[in-house]
């Protein structure tokens, strides 16, 4: 029981120091991403915040007519490759140079186009390649004539790129600004833009944050509001854990000597216990043959007769054995093939045994049963007897063929028996009383044995 207490004691502290490890490496992941979804926030923020000034110039200038604005727009947009005016309903108001009348129809059919419809708010598109390069197209929103219109301006990728960079710099990490079909924007470690992000990362549903693990790198992806990008941050998870490695590897140690320390006691605690069993086995039995010795008999016929107090009714006996013609062969063999005949008397004993039945070496040649739930006194007599016959076959010992026989006293414990002493005193008289009337006999102890 101890064991199991201190093995579970070192698991339980093993658990304990991996849930504190745990939380601890979840602490820093949440502080990674928290600091990673500011960053997407700030660059969301910083593009988006022209939409107060850029929605009065618009409606300053691409609110009338259409066919008015469709003779003027070409002179609204100096410096800028091309400029397109949609409705609300995505119907063409006027594009310049006329050719953008094929992107003005996939601009209008695509989810930046919505959701600047939807919020009302200047929307960032996907990157697309123009004859000068890369750019993003800009859908402002503002009100026209005939309702709601967005203005769809190019924007330089570099130029969005440079107003995003401040705020890669909170994140400590390799951060890529995407749009929704993952082409780079912008990449704080120089990866050219309009190209595929040359990097996995995590799968999850769109306009929300995702993190976890791919490869040896630790991702987090976060939108960016007013847009359908998003700010990927991505970083070594070593690196990222680098501050707790050294004292999670201290406090492994410290639990790695406790569990040793713990392991030790134990260790010394199960050879404590195994030696004191060992040696209370050895001082209750028999060196020799092995079995209980007298005063673990003792012990034993007490407890029954103290149980057979509370439930009488129970017959039980007790058998005093002596074997006959033993000393002469001890001393014409000498003692080792003395001591080998008593094991294998002691051996037999045992096979003739009930399972109800307890047997004890009580001392030289000399052994005792006790004879629990017999069903009735006189089969007690047909135990002695099962006994004396088993004996009584010839053993082979160290190339003698050796003879024995038994004498056997014995004596039933009623309501007016004492003690275990008292009723192996009457089954040692009842045993003398069959050697006296000729050995090989078996005597019931009778009262009027005392004092002969």
């Amino acid at each position: 029981m101890c064991c199991l207490a201190a093995l579970a004691l070192v698991i339980g502290v093993g658990f304990y120091l991996n849930d504190i490890h745990a939380a601890a490496r979840d602490r820093v992941h949440r502080d990674f991403a928290d600091r990673s979804k500011l960053a997407a926030g700030l660059a969301g923020n910083t593009l988006t915040a022209s939409d107060a000034t850029n929605r009065p110039d618009a409606e300053l200038s691409y609110a009338g007519p259409a066919q008015t604005l469709r003779d003027t727009i070409a002179g609204l947009h100096d410096g800028i490759a091309w400029a397109i005016v949609l409705r609300g309903d995505g119907s063409l108001v006027a594009a310049d140079p006329p050719s953008m009348t094929a992107r003005a129809a996939e601009l209008a059919g695509g989810p930046q186009f919505a959701m600047a419809v939807r919020t009302d708010k200047l929307t960032l598109g996907d990157v697309i390649v123009d004859p000068t390069g890369p750019a993003v197209p800009v859908l402002q929103p503002f009100r026209g004539v005939d309702g709601l219109r967005i203005l769809v301006l190019p924007a330089p990728i570099e130029q969005v790129a440079s107003v995003m960079s401040s705020s890669f710099d909170i994140t400590a990490s390799h951060a890529y600004a995407v749009d929704s079909r993952d082409t780079v924007i912008m990449s704080s470690g120089g990866e050219p833009a309009g190209q595929p992000m040359p990097r996995p990362a995590p799968a999850g549903a769109p306009g929300s944050q995702r993190q976890g693990v791919v490869g040896n790198d630790y991702y987090v992806s976060n939108p960016v509001p007013g847009s359908m990008w998003r700010v990927v941050n991505v970083i070594p998870e070593e690196e990222l854990l680098a501050p707790l490695q050294a004292p999670e590897r201290a406090a492994w140690k410290l639990f790695a000597a406790f569990a040793a320390a713990v392991l030790f006691l134990v260790v010394i605690g199960v050879v404590a216990v195994v030696t004191l069993f060992r040696l209370a086995h050895a001082r209750a039995h028999d060196v020799l043959t092995g079995l209980p010795a007298r005063a673990l008999f003792i012990d034993r016929t007490d407890a029954v007769i103290a149980e057979r107090r509370r439930r009488p009714g129970e017959s039980t006996a007790v058998l005093f054995i002596d074997l006959d013609g033993f000393k002469p062969i001890n001393d014409r063999c000498g003692h080792a093939t003395g001591d080998a005949l008593l094991k294998a008397v002691a051996a037999r004993l045992r096979e003739s045994m009930r399972p109800d039945d307890y047997v004890s070496r009580f001392g030289g040649d000399e052994f005792i049963v006790l004879c629990r739930h017999l069903p009735d006194a006189s089969d007690a007599h047909a135990v002695a007897d099962r006994i004396r016959r088993c004996v009584a076959e010839p053993f082979e010992i160290d190339g003698h063929r050796l003879h024995v026989g038994t004498s056997i006293g014995i004596a039933l414990i009623d309501d007016r028996t004492d003690d275990a002493m008292t009723v192996i005193h009457h089954a040692d008289l009842a045993m003398y009383e069959a050697k006296r009337k000729g050995k090989g006999r078996i005597e019931q102890f009778t009262p009027d044995l005392v004092g002969a």
